[in-house]
């Protein structure tokens, strides 16, 4: 750890599935950004959201913003229950 606060490594991997009983191979690249245990206590209110992220390099300096995403929720109480319509009978 530096003066500055903790540091991290940014990872990747190739990972490689499958598909068609082995006849082709789906090939992607995956990028881990591991956040030190320390700061978790930060990100706490912020799990189980959406998020936008837009990624900027200034100088030596890379810059990760992380924009919480509006989802449209339901009410969060359901409406009261009306009574049931009844069918009404033909008249003759």
């Amino acid at each position: 750890m530096t003066r500055k606060g903790p540091t991290i490594k940014i990872y990747h991997w190739f990972s490689k599935k499958r598909y068609l009983k082995g006849k082709y191979v789906y090939k992607s690249k995956r990028i881990y950004v591991p956040i030190p245990s320390r700061l978790h206590h930060k990100m706490e209110p912020c799990l189980n959201q959406r998020f936008t992220i837009d990624i900027t390099k200034q100088n030596n300096n890379i810059i990760i913003t992380l924009t919480p995403v509006k989802s449209f929720l339901h009410a969060e109480s359901p409406p009261d229950k009306t009574t049931p319509k009844q069918d009404k009978k033909p008249e003759f």
